[in-house]
């Protein structure tokens, strides 16, 4: 940057004095400004490039009105270049010229009246011109927009569309008004903590969200939406722990299938984890029946709940189910276990919306009532769940009842079937899985369950 000042030769006023003009040069870039005032040249001092001490011009101003604004451009102008990332346009190098005048005349105008220095800069601060910085699209007014996309191209569930308008959800309350282009690092930052801190999430559920975000992020620069893209490159840890899969044994779905609902209003003694006894009233027992009978359907089928509650009995030809799944849009040819068909037999004389061959609940009905119905069961097993919330390590025990939801009957056919032999990519044929990725943890417990077999094996015979 250089920047110099001098007198413009040749343009004289009555007072035979000429005006003092800058010339700004920044990476190229150059302005030239006459500053506002004149001075005849034997009071101008061109090596400091200055007023010489004790001059007053034929107006009337001293020395140090004029040399203020000479020093004001200067250091304006020197604070600017370094706030540069690229070169300025002449445009933004007039725009600052006229910003730093107008600071001055402020500034010359407080001293004047005879302002306090602290008064002075507050005037100097409130003549600053307010700019008005463009307006930014929300992030979240792209939302629908990619709702409507991503979800045309590639066909959402509507377990997927729920789950992103959740976290549409999550950007409002965060957020509402912030732009793309405010998820740099830090705004990826500040969004974690946020789902950490004030959502008070469990970190796998912060990953999860996190993740949805990325999905978003790099659908918006695809669409050139925004520029910003630290997205693609920043990697924030989270201390995420593998939950426990949590399936029935052989004997627990004998014991579910084949269990006499109890009437409404009855009384069980039943005993806790601890095994402390304790009593439980029975509540929607026409619910508890169909949450069971949909349940045991998944455990013989391999289907998710999202699938058992869409089968129509024109799916069913000679003992083969045939379906087109709702998550992944496989059609599966299944098998029919008899338990399978016992279930269908029994809502056959029923009638159901669109030819369904079994009854409907909705997913929280089904859940309230898998829960109820293993604490009826007495699945009080012990499962220690291990996780972290806001960078915090927790160790919760719950007995199994608590942890029984609509997907482990699903999880109930892949375990039985793997520890009995049948071999993976025969399962995933049942199960729909396209890779051994999704089976892993599945096939985890199956081998520690053999190790199990072998060590009692061992133990049997050391005993002989």
């Amino acid at each position: 940057m250089k920047i110099r000042f001098y007198l413009k030769k040749g343009d004289l006023n009555k007072a035979g004095e000429q005006p003092i003009r800058a010339d700004i040069n920044i990476r190229g870039v150059r302005l030239q400004r006459l500053i506002g005032y004149t001075i005849s040249e034997k009071k101008w001092d061109g090596e400091a490039e200055e007023v010489s001490k004790g001059c007053v011009n034929a107006a009337g101003k001293d020395y140090r009105v004029i040399n203020s604004r000479i020093r004001e451009i200067r250091s304006h102008f020197s604070t600017y270049d370094l706030s540069l990332d690229d070169k300025p346009t002449a445009e933004a190098l007039a725009k600052e010229f006229e910003k730093v005048l107008r600071k001055n005349e402020v500034r010359i105008a407080s001293i004047a009246n005879k302002d306090a220095p602290e008064v002075v800069e507050e005037k100097v601060e409130a003549a600053k011109p307010i700019e008005k910085k463009p307006k930014v699209k929300p992030a979240t007014e792209y939302m629908d927009e990619f709702i409507r996309e991503e979800s045309r191209i590639k066909e959402w569930s509507m377990e997927t569309l729920k789950m992103v308008k959740s976290f549409k959800n999550h950007l409002l309350k965060f957020k509402k008004t912030a732009g793309l282009d405010f998820y740099d690092k830090n705004g990826l930052d500040k969004f974690i903590t946020y789902l950490r801190s004030d959502c008070g999430l469990e970190e796998n559920s912060v990953q999860k969200q996190y993740k949805n975000l990325t999905w978003f992020l790099r659908w918006a620069i695809r669409k050139g939406y925004t520029q910003v893209r630290d997205v693609e490159t920043y990697e924030p840890v989270f201390k995420t722990v593998k939950k426990p899969v949590i399936f029935l044994t052989k004997d627990e779905l004998d014991t579910l299938y084949n269990l006499e609902i109890p009437k409404n209003g009855t009384v069980l003694d039943l005993k806790d984890m601890d095994g402390k006894d304790y009593k439980k009233t029975v509540m929607e027992s026409v619910a508890l029946g169909k949450a069971r009978d949909l349940f045991c359907f998944c455990a013989f089928t391999s289907l998710r709940y999202s699938d058992v509650v869409e089968v129509r009995r024109t799916d069913i030809q000679n003992g083969v189910m045939t379906i087109t799944t709702q998550k992944t849009h496989d059609r599966l040819p299944i098998v029919l276990h008899k338990n399978a068909k016992a279930i269908l037999k029994k809502y056959e004389k029923e009638s159901f919306p669109q030819g369904k061959a079994l009854p409907y609940m909705t997913n929280q009905q089904m859940n309230r009532c898998l829960k109820d119905l293993g604490e009826i069961c007495g699945f009080t097993t012990p499962y220690t769940i291990t996780g972290y919330r806001n960078g915090t390590r927790y160790d919760e025990v719950y007995p199994k009842y608590e942890l029984i939801g609509t997907h482990t009957g699903r999880k109930t056919f892949i375990c039985f079937a793997l520890s009995n032999g049948v071999p993976p990519d025969v399962v995933m044929k049942f199960t729909g899985h396209c890779d051994y990725k999704s089976m892993k943890p599945y096939i985890d417990i199956t081998e520690d369950a053999k190790k199990d077999a072998i060590k009692k094996m061992e133990k049997a015979f050391k005993k002989k």
